[in-house]
């Protein structure tokens, strides 16, 4: 079994458009969140959301006007992790790809609907975007990717999941070299579903503060070059961490309310250990799932106290989403570019409006201000409705 490692990484968020725009933004603790202006939001309970703003697609190619825009996205964040990696041409016809999304084009989804309604034609594109696997098809494609190409939809855990799924191809000698991109957007559609599941808050989102009532949504895209180590090592590349484990796993519980005896989460942030061979004292630092509302903080900090014991508190757990909401399909990719960085540059971005710690959310979470810590190996938690949980461990080379 080959060992992999991140040599490339890309990234479209609210907080940033860029991996460093991304991460000088998490570590001033500067919030994305602001009134919605892609659709009418006030039917509903917030209209607070974390949408990318000066996003410019021109650069792209002449075709972009073809994809949806989360594909636009995912597009710009891949580009910007290849050229990170400087992934030679050779090592890009062999390399394999594979994405993860909630929702995929839903906005386009909205212009069909509204043209059936007037009884317009369809344009042909609204039906290919409306398909989830459209857009990793056109990244192959434009790219000219000749590897394996995989789409996973596993609700919030979907970003977790692609790099899992990209590193074990290479582990086990399926690609030399895989990308894996984590991409959504704000759509009516999407916006109007997770409003009917009661999880939005009416105010800020607050993870693991007693006052906090529920998440924000966002969108944007994060893309990782994984490659295995040997290869890497030999072209010279820069190496940014090693993929050390993961797992997934499913409550199978209930469609959209979690568990709350947090057995599967337990059971998921053990079996990456495992698969990383490492003891849970090794682990210095946890990118938690962090959504704000009631049922997952208190959840999550009980199953890391689970898993690691006294070490729990002396871990750093931070909640990424406090600043740049919770970006769905986009979450685990770009929360696992933070914890990579973070192992990287000896910074622990803040978890922000933490100001009045709940009793039972009583770790380490970082609140407030970033602090300056050395990081040698992370992991990283995305749960999902449905009951899907991801964990990933990352290592610093």
């Amino acid at each position: 079994m080959r060992n992999v490692v991140v040599t490339g990484l890309g990234a479209v968020s609210p907080i940033g458009i860029g991996v460093g725009a991304f991460w000088e933004s998490l570590c001033a603790g500067r919030s994305g969140i602001a009134p919605i202006t892609r659709f009418d939001a006030s039917p509903f309970r917030n209209n607070l959301a974390g949408e990318v703003t000066d996003f410019d697609a021109s650069g792209l190619g002449t075709d972009l006007d073809d994809i949806s825009r989360c594909h636009q996205y995912a597009f710009a964040s891949l580009l910007e992790a290849i050229s990170d990696a400087g992934l030679p041409d050779a090592g890009l016809r062999a390399a394999g790809i594979c994405a993860g999304t909630n929702f995929g084009s839903l906005e386009w989804g909205q212009q069909h609907l509204a043209q059936l309604f007037i009884d317009e034609p369809v344009a042909p594109r609204c039906w290919e975007q409306l398909r989830l696997g459209s857009g990793i098809e056109f990244f192959a494609g434009r790219l000219g990717l000749g590897g394996p190409r995989t789409l996973v939809s596993l609700s919030c855990a979907s970003g977790v999941a692609a790099i899992g799924h990209a590193a074990d191809a290479i582990r086990w000698g399926r690609a030399d070299a895989m990308l894996a991109v984590g991409h959504d957007e704000l759509s009516i559609f999407c916006y109007s579903g997770l409003s009917a599941l009661r999880a939005i808050t009416p105010d800020i989102i607050r993870p693991f503060d007693i006052n906090r009532r529920g998440t924000l949504f966002a969108e944007g895209a994060g893309a990782l070059v994984l490659e295995s180590e040997a290869g890497a090592r030999a072209r010279g590349a820069d190496i940014y961490a090693r993929v050390r484990g993961h797992a997934m796993n499913n409550d199978a519980f209930h469609m959209t309310a979690p568990d709350k005896t947090g057995k599967g989460i337990v059971a998921v942030m053990r079996a990456a250990l495992d698969d990383a061979q490492i003891n849970p004292e090794q682990i210095e630092h946890i990118n938690a799932h962090g959504t704000g509302t009631q049922f997952n903080d208190k959840i999550e900090t009980a199953s890391i106290k689970a898993v690691f014991g006294e070490h729990a508190a002396r871990m750093p757990v931070v909640s990424m989403k406090s600043m740049m909401g919770h970006t769905m399909g986009a979450s685990g990719t770009l929360e696992s570019i933070g914890a990579i960085l973070t192992m990287r540059n000896g910074t622990i971005p803040p978890t922000i409006n933490l100001e009045e710690p709940d009793p039972e959310c009583d770790l380490d979470y970082v609140p407030a201000q970033a602090r300056q810590q050395q990081v040698k190996t992370g992991l990283c938690n995305s749960y999902g409705c449905g009951g899907t949980n991801a964990a990933i461990v990352f290592e610093r080379p």
